[in-house]
């Protein structure tokens, strides 16, 4: 008994240090947008108030990002929950004033109809239960209260590859394109497991690299049984690496190219959306709930113009739903219709940008 409880005190204990270690970059990335989400959050919530004379609760609070963009009279009227103690002794360290409670989203320690508003941040692609989580908030939300949730960063990726496990298609990072060329950014591609096993089966009787090189990526998704978890963790240290990125593109474009040459067809490539996946779930569970409405659901954007203080030579930054871009120039497609030209006396300044998903639905 004392064995088996030291054993998953150990894992709890891996699991909180990897928790942090993510939490840690998450805090990083955002650090030079966080003056543009904290006007996203706070313009959002004066759109679409909290009720009055209520609590407003916060889902899967973490160390209290959220808490820390939210408008301070709303900050005080929060009651943070999370499933994890050492995520809410954090933000208490954070925010000493803050007032938690240790719940999941499915789970809220309040009475029906209770609450003003259930907010929350990256969170609603990890409740793991998306219709118990939905069916919680309706419980705990009096009639006309919110639920709004905001999405900065990329989405969890093992629910939708568990669901493109049995769908005859294989994900990629996006190596053809520049994921910002569209409105939701395009960060993975969808290849079709037919044409993707010919092809690689034709790179190999030709000693091509994909092949090679990435055959056992890809090997994880053409199995009978899919490890998600596995081919999550490979896919993220593929996009994640600029090399990696490059090479996998001129592989596929190569083999491709030689494939086509040969007679034999390329494989089709369809485009996925991860952060407009989470959009659909949203949607789709909220709507059929038959308890809400929903108000806003799409991309909320903002900008400023700041004086150049990072490295000579940027002068762009975008952060839209996980997609970064540090650039040089200008980009052709912008998040917001801001002027091209700096504000005057801010001449080589740099553009800021962000954009998250917004949902907002009313309870009815």
């Amino acid at each position: 008994m004392t064995e088996g409880k030291n054993r998953r005190r150990g894992r709890r204990v891996l699991a909180d240090a990897e928790l942090g270690r993510a939490l840690d970059l998450l805090d990083q990335r955002r650090a030079p947008y966080a003056e543009l989400l904290a006007r996203i959050v706070g313009e959002t919530l004066a759109r679409f108030p909290p009720l009055p004379d209520r609590p407003i609760v916060e889902i899967g609070a973490g160390r209290g990002q959220l808490r820390a963009w939210l408008p301070r009279v709303l900050a005080g009227r929060t009651i943070h929950t999370d499933p994890s103690r050492p995520a809410l002794r954090a933000l208490r360290a954070r925010a000493p004033d803050a007032v938690t409670r240790l719940a999941k989203a499915h789970a809220l320690p309040f009475s029906a109809g209770a609450c003003a508003a259930v907010v929350g941040l990256c969170v609603f692609d990890a409740v793991g239960d998306e219709n118990a989580a939905v069916a919680e908030a309706a419980r705990v939300l009096a009639p006309g209260g919110r639920f709004v949730h905001f999405l900065d960063m990329a989405t969890l990726l093992e629910t939708p590859f568990a669901k493109l496990a049995t769908s005859g298609l294989v994900p990629i990072p996006n190596v053809l394109g520049d994921p910002a060329d569209t409105e939701w950014p395009l960060d993975i591609l969808l290849l079709d497991r037919g044409g993707l096993t010919e092809l690689l089966d034709f790179a190999r009787s030709v000693g091509h690299p994909l092949a090679a090189t990435f055959g056992p990526y890809f090997a994880l998704h053409l199995a009978g049984r899919v490890d998600v978890d596995e081919a999550t963790k490979v896919f993220k240290q593929i996009a994640s690496s600029g090399q990696a990125r490059h090479a996998l593109m001129s592989a596929l474009v190569s083999a491709s190219r030689l494939a086509l040459e040969a007679g034999h067809p390329a494989p089709k490539i369809l485009p996925f959306h991860s952060g407009q996946y989470l959009k659909s779930v949203l949607d789709t569970s909220f709507t059929e709930s038959g308890a809400f409405e929903i108000e806003l659901s799409d991309i909320v954007a903002a900008s400023l113009w700041k004086p150049s203080a990072e490295a000579a030579g940027i002068h762009y930054r975008s952060l839209c739903v996980g997609h970064q871009r540090i650039l040089g120039a200008l980009p052709g497609r912008l998040l917001t219709s801001t002027a091209r030209t700096p504000n005057e006396g801010l001449p080589g300044g740099t553009l800021v940008e962000a954009g998250v998903f917004v949902f907002v639905a009313r309870r009815q």
